[in-house]
C-alpha cells in the first residue's frame, strides 16, 4: 500500500542542491587540507575535533586577503565582522556568489585542482586544450588600482612587425561588475607601449604612475555600473619601435577571466623559426612551467582559446 503523504523536509531541502554540495566540499577542503586549516585555525577562538570550521576565522583570512590585494582599503576595520554572513551562508549550503568563491580560492591560496571542483569545472591540466588554467602564478602579484570587475569574455589580437617587435594589439573585452559603482575600468600599459586609442565603451581620462608598475590608464565607463552589469570595450594599443625584437606575448589574469580568446599575427616578411604555446610562473620572466610546439593556423598567426585563466599566465613564446 502506497503512502501519498508529502516527506517530511528536513533543514536545508529548500537550498539548491549544487549549493548544498559545493559547501560540503568547501567545508571538507578547508578541515582537511593542512594548507588551508592551517590559514585559519590561528585566529580561531575555539579548537578541538568538534569545533568544525570557525565561520569567523574563516572571514578573517578572507578580509586580509582583501585588504593585501587592496580589493578592500585596510582602513575598513569593520571588514572581517561584514564578512561574517557571506561565510556563513558559503559553508552552509546557502547563496555562494562567484565573487565570494573568488574570495574564498584567493584567500586560502588553493590548489587548480580544488578550484576547479569547487567551480563544478573538469580540471585536466595546462596540457588539455578544454582545461581551465588557474594558479600557476608562484605569487600574488600587487595590483596597481584596486580591480572591481572580472572579464566575462576576452579577444586579444596582437601583431608583429616586419621589424620582430609588437605594432599593434586590438582588444575586445566584455567585464562584469563585482559591486556597485563600477565606473571604470584600468588598463595596465605593457612595456613598449606608447598609446591606448579606446574605439567603443568608454574613454582614457587618467593615467597613473607607480614606481613598481608600467603606467595604470584609467578608462571611464559611459556610466556607472551596477554589480553583476556587463559591460564590453574594444581598444587598440600602439607601440613604438625596440631594439629587440620580441620574443613572446603571454596574457595574465589575476581574477578569473571567462572565454580567453589569444592571437598572434606576424609579419609575412618575418615568420619566427619555431613557436611554443607557454605557461610561466610570473607575470614577466620567471619560469616556463610548460610548453607545446605549435604550428601556424594559416600562414602568419597562431591561435589558442581558454574557458578560463585565473591567477595565471599564458601565451606564446617564440625564436627567430
Amino acid at each position: 500500500m502506497s503512502d501519498d503523504r508529502p516527506a517530511r523536509s528536513r533543514p536545508g531541502d529548500s537550498l539548491p542542491a549544487h549549493a548544498r554540495a559545493t559547501a560540503a566540499v568547501l567545508r571538507q577542503l578547508l578541515l582537511q587540507r593542512v594548507e588551508y586549516r592551517d590559514r585559519w585555525t590561528p585566529l580561531a577562538r575555539r579548537s578541538g575535533p568538534t569545533a568544525g570550521v570557525s565561520q569567523a576565522a574563516v572571514a578573517e583570512v578572507i578580509a586580509l586577503h582583501l585588504w593585501e590585494t587592496g580589493e578592500r582599503p585596510d582602513t575598513d576595520t569593520a571588514l572581517p565582522r561584514m564578512l561574517k554572513d557571506r561565510v556563513q551562508r558559503a559553508l552552509n549550503g546557502g547563496m555562494l556568489s562567484p565573487q565570494t568563491l573568488d574570495w574564498f580560492i584567493g584567500a586560502f591560496r588553493m590548489t587548480p585542482a580544488d578550484s576547479a571542483t569547487l567551480r563544478g569545472e573538469r580540471f585536466q591540466g595546462p596540457d588539455r586544450r578544454d582545461a581551465p588554467l588557474i594558479n600557476t602564478l608562484r605569487d600574488e602579484q600587487r595590483l596597481p588600482l584596486r580591480q572591481r570587475h572580472r572579464t566575462v569574455s576576452v579577444f586579444e589580437r596582437r601583431s608583429i612587425g616586419l621589424g620582430g617587435y609588437p605594432v599593434r594589439h586590438r582588444t575586445t573585452q566584455a567585464i562584469i561588475a563585482c559591486e556597485d559603482g563600477v565606473d571604470s575600468f584600468p588598463h595596465r600599459l605593457c612595456p613598449g607601449a606608447r598609446e591606448v586609442a579606446v574605439h567603443r565603451g568608454g574613454r582614457v581620462t587618467a593615467r597613473h604612475e607607480r614606481d613598481w608598475s608600467t603606467p595604470v590608464l584609467e578608462i571611464t565607463l559611459p556610466r556607472p555600473l551596477r554589480q553583476g552589469q556587463v559591460a564590453s570595450l574594444e581598444y587598440d594599443v600602439r607601440f613604438d619601435p625596440v631594439q629587440d625584437p620580441a620574443v613572446e606575448y603571454r596574457r595574465v589574469a589575476h581574477a578569473r577571466a571567462e572565454n580567453v580568446d589569444i592571437v598572434v599575427e606576424f609579419h609575412p616578411g618575418r615568420p619566427p623559426r619555431k613557436l611554443w604555446w607557454a605557461v610561466w610562473d610570473d607575470h614577466s620572466g620567471g619560469r616556463v612551467l610548460f610548453e607545446e610546439p605549435v604550428d601556424f593556423e594559416d600562414t602568419t598567426a597562431v591561435h589558442r582559446f581558454l574557458p578560463s585563466l585565473e591567477n595565471a599566465a599564458a601565451g606564446f613564446r617564440w625564436t627567430w
